[in-house]
């Protein structure tokens, strides 16, 4: 949903949020072109030793799960075009998702795979059609051992990544609890299947949009009553239906 405001990177029913222009923070936007910019010349860097020419391609559609969430990960992708998402599951939040980082380009889906067995921690999914080549864990590792110009790139790009997290975190908890609660329920909104009358109702309780926007129970039920008195929604035990789906979005930020 991209409008004159602020442009949410959408997929699935997230019901978190991945600010996608650089005026939600500039220090965070700051922070993702360097982790950019780093990934890429890293990527560029064991295209070689990797022999990535020699490899073949693997094209998939939007909504397709290259792994999920508890899977164990032999082999990482490289983004040729199109983008992939990891996805997070909320926790007590009935079909929650929150999109942290996506790939784009020129990139390798790092997670947190490397020099470990541990399972995935996330679903990656096709956000655009792509086209992919698959690299085998073990052969990164290699590379990596064998050149230490590459590992210490991996270290700063790793260095960096961490940077952004945090920068998005600072970003994050800076907004007041209104616009975050408003960005939580415009997300839930645009991810609703139409309905015959055309109404928009969040199904949820305000414990679980609390939960999903990251703010204390109280705090959401008072912006809650704020917003209806403002004529923008409507709360029903359960539901709430979105009155003005324009006001909501002016009320982001």
């Amino acid at each position: 949903m991209c409008g004159a405001f602020t442009c949410f990177s959408i997929f699935g029913n997230n019901q978190g949020m991945t600010p996608s222009h650089p005026n939600a923070s500039d220090l965070f936007a700051a922070e993702l072109l360097q982790s950019r910019q780093l990934g890429r010349k890293f990527a560029n860097a064991l295209a070689q030793p990797m022999a990535l020419k020699s490899r073949s391609l693997h094209r998939f559609e939007a909504g397709v799960s290259l792994f999920k969430a508890g899977d164990r990960v032999a082999q990482l992708p490289f983004v040729m075009s199109g983008r992939l998402d990891a996805v997070v599951h909320v926790p007590g939040v009935p079909g929650g998702q929150i999109v942290p980082i996506s790939f784009r380009a020129g990139e390798m889906a790092f997670l947190s795979y490397l020099f470990n067995q541990l399972p995935s921690g996330s679903d990656l999914v096709v956000g655009e059609p792509c086209t992919i080549q698959w690299l085998p864990l073990k052969d990164i590792e290699a590379c990596l051992l064998n050149d230490q110009g590459l590992l210490l790139m991996l270290v700063r790009f790793l260095g960096q990544r961490l940077r952004e997290v945090q920068a998005r975190e600072r970003s994050w908890a800076a907004r007041g609890v209104q616009p975050r609660l408003c960005a939580g329920l415009v997300r839930m909104a645009a991810d609703l299947p139409s309905r015959s009358d055309a109404r928009t109702v969040v199904i949820a309780t305000h414990e679980q949009i609390a939960v999903s926007c990251g703010i204390s129970r109280p705090k959401a039920s008072i912006a809650l009553k704020a917003l209806e008195g403002d004529g923008v929604l409507k709360l029903g035990r359960g539901w709430i239906e979105v009155l003005n789906l324009r006001g909501l979005i002016d009320r982001v930020g």
